[in-house]
């Protein structure tokens, strides 16, 4: 029986080639293609012939400038920059190799560089590109290059092929209203181009596999009409307050994302809205000042993302049907009045470029309040948090991420509050200059809630160990006095960011030992316990890591996790 020799010394090579082409459509520049390319000879045989072609004119130049070449002038680097783009799309035409995705993300034009860029799409659409981006950053260069801006031509409208099309900064082909016919694209993406109603009705109606419509700072429309889309799932409107009416029907969409806030101080209504077909539509975003009086037209509306502008001192909203709320705001606790009943996470953030996106977040099994803002927090911020959780009692969690600022002890007139009770509470404080800063946030904290568990998220770089070691020691002694200590002892959980192991302590003379000294970070929970007689009382359990199986065991001794 022959045996059968394989070589297991160049795996990698071994890899399908659409596994390859995946891997490098994470890179998005020539220099990490070339890097990739080494890999194995392989490899450097599929970069070449690589169908994702992205052209990006600032980090072109980025590439040109650490490379010691030297330019005269940035029309040079406009001029390499294009001979690249032609030669590379040419010689994947001239091989006859199909295109999946031409990018393009370039400055103002001469025209020349318009006639590539034409010639480059016609030679790309024969070659059945699916993925088109062509996005013209005129802003960057109006005053030295006033030219007009990018007319896309016709050949566009036979790109039959297409699934996914975005267009920024463009005047679109004159025989739109005509030959237009997508019948495979899903996503369309319009930003910074002039429309109008017709072309809106005109582009939708032609795309009858349509999953994903954005239209972004788009001048001239007044209406926004789509109908008869069975596949559409998410819309991004973003205007100036030109637009007039909002309609839309679309049985499939679950998330739509609006933003009709003005620079100016133009105070007009916000668009008026017909989505009562949308019974799917449970995701909304929303940025400006108008939604409260606009959530009628969301009767399903269960996950919300709300920016409101800085000029917007005052929050009033109702809605029974949420179930997360994150609000980007400066309004003050004191000024935000919302009647959410069934409401799990209630969240303040100041990331609206993360949660616009509206990944899925799954609400939590118990009602939450969340904040995680980069502002930095004092004293006062604790006593207004305090008033604030007095009108949200039935939330059972409160997460904290908070910047510190020059934090002062709680006034004495106000220290004989009665904390919140809540069944667990997590803190991660950032940005404080000495210890006594942390201690007075973690005092603070304990003045506003009476938690049966607390989570520390600490960065051990950021203090001395010994001063590490005196915050446990207050965190503990300050837990113990919100209880009848006679009665009560706290276990500890610690686990690090860079491992999923857990260890289990009964004390805190144990716990101190384990602390680390290398700087890492380190999630510490404190949790409290009935003492309970001593026939039934637990013996002392040892400091255990818990991985795999272990973990189970110490998630259900500590009864929250």
């Amino acid at each position: 029986m022959e045996s059968i020799i394989v070589d297991t010394r160049d795996r990698i090579s071994q890899l399908p080639e659409s596994i390859i082409h995946h891997i490098l459509s994470y890179l998005y520049s020539p220099k990490d293609l070339v890097r990739m390319s080494i890999l194995s000879t392989y490899w450097f045989g599929i970069t070449a012939s690589f169908p994702i072609l992205i052209f990006n004119f600032s980090r072109f130049k980025e590439v040109l400038k650490s490379s010691g070449i030297p330019y005269d002038t940035k029309k040079d680097i406009s001029d390499t920059f294009f001979k690249y783009v032609k030669y590379t799309v040419s010689r994947f035409y001239e091989q006859n190799v199909s295109v999946h995705t031409f990018n393009l993300n370039t400055s103002s034009l001469d025209p020349t560089e318009v006639d590539i860029i034409n010639r480059c799409l016609e030679m790309t659409i024969k070659k059945g590109v699916k993925v088109l981006v062509i996005n013209i950053n005129y802003w960057a260069h109006l005053s030295s290059h006033p030219h007009q801006r990018y007319c896309v031509p016709n050949i566009l409208l036979t790109a039959t092929s297409l699934t996914s099309l975005t267009l920024s900064n463009c005047v679109l082909p004159l025989s739109l209203m005509v030959d237009v016919k997508f019948k495979c694209l899903k996503l369309l993406c319009l930003s910074w181009i002039t429309l109008n109603d017709e072309v809106i009705k005109r582009l939708t109606t032609s795309c009858p596999l349509l999953e994903e419509l954005a239209v972004i700072y788009c001048v001239g429309l007044k209406r926004f009409c789509v109908h008869g889309l069975l596949y559409l799932q998410k819309v991004q409107i973003q205007c100036r307050r030109e637009v007039e009416r909002i309609e839309i029907d679309a049985p499939n969409l679950c998330y739509i994302c609006l933003s009709d806030s003005d620079d100016t101080d133009d105070k007009e209504a916000p668009p008026s809205m017909n989505l009562a077909s949308c019974k799917k539509l449970t995701k909304v975003c929303y940025h400006g000042i108008g939604l409260p009086g606009m959530l009628s037209n969301f009767p399903f509306i269960e996950d919300l993302f709300l920016h409101l502008p800085d000029e917007c001192e005052r929050l009033n909203m109702s809605n029974h049907s949420l179930r997360t709320f994150m609000l980007d705001s400066k309004c003050e606790f004191d000024k935000i009045d919302v009647d959410t009943p069934n409401l799990q996470l209630f969240g303040f953030t100041d990331d609206s470029c993360n949660y616009s996106r509206m990944k899925t977040n799954q609400a939590p099994s118990k009602a939450c309040i969340k904040w995680d803002c980069d502002v930095f927090i004092n004293d006062h911020w604790f006593q207004e948090l305090r008033q604030f959780l007095d009108k949200k009692t039935r939330f059972k969690e409160l997460k904290l991420h908070i910047n510190v600022g020059c934090v002062e002890p709680i006034e004495r007139e106000v220290i004989q509050w009665p904390p919140i009770e809540f069944e667990h509470v997590e803190l991660e404080a950032k940005e404080f200059e000495i210890v006594k800063f942390y201690l007075r946030v973690v005092n603070g904290l304990l003045w506003c809630c009476r938690p049966q568990s607390l989570t520390l998220i600490i960065d051990f770089s950021l203090l001395k160990f010994e001063e590490w070691e005196s915050v446990v020691k207050k965190t503990y002694e300050k837990l113990l006095q919100q209880e009848d200590q006679a009665h009560t002892n706290i276990q500890f959980l610690m686990s690090s960011s860079s491992s999923k192991a857990k260890m289990n302590f009964s004390d805190l003379s144990t716990l101190l030992k384990a602390l680390p000294r290398d700087g890492s970070k380190q999630t510490i929970t404190f949790v409290k316990n009935k003492s309970c007689s001593r026939s039934r009382k637990r013996k002392p359990s040892k400091v255990s890591e818990s991985i795999s199986e272990d973990e189970s065991i110490a998630d259900k001794d500590l009864g929250f996790l």
